[in-house]
């Protein structure tokens, strides 16, 4: 429950702070801007955590990665792959 809904909100945020970028960034990059962004923004001090929302992001496949430096993928792309994980999560099938 609320711990999935935290990892999928680390997620985006690490995936909109890349879209954002004009350049690559690598994970402490990201780190120090997320963090950043939630005391900025809600005045909360977070520990960021990284390495969960890169992994996510790269097993579904939002995110390029080259060296140490990540990119994400545009939005369309980024759609279009959580679709086709989405319909893997549930095969259906009429024929019985």
């Amino acid at each position: 429950g609320a711990g999935q809904e935290q990892d999928v909100k680390e997620a985006i945020l690490a995936y909109g702070i890349l879209r954002r970028s004009d350049h690559s960034l690598a994970k402490g990059e990201i780190d120090n801007f997320a963090e950043a962004f939630l005391r900025e923004r809600f005045g909360l001090e977070i520990d960021f955590e990284i390495h969960d929302a890169l992994n996510k992001l790269e097993r579904l496949g939002l995110v390029a990665r080259e060296g140490e430096a990540y990119t994400a993928v545009a939005p369309a792309e980024g759609l279009t792959k959580l679709d086709a994980a989405w319909d893997s999560v549930f095969n259906f099938s009429a024929r019985r």
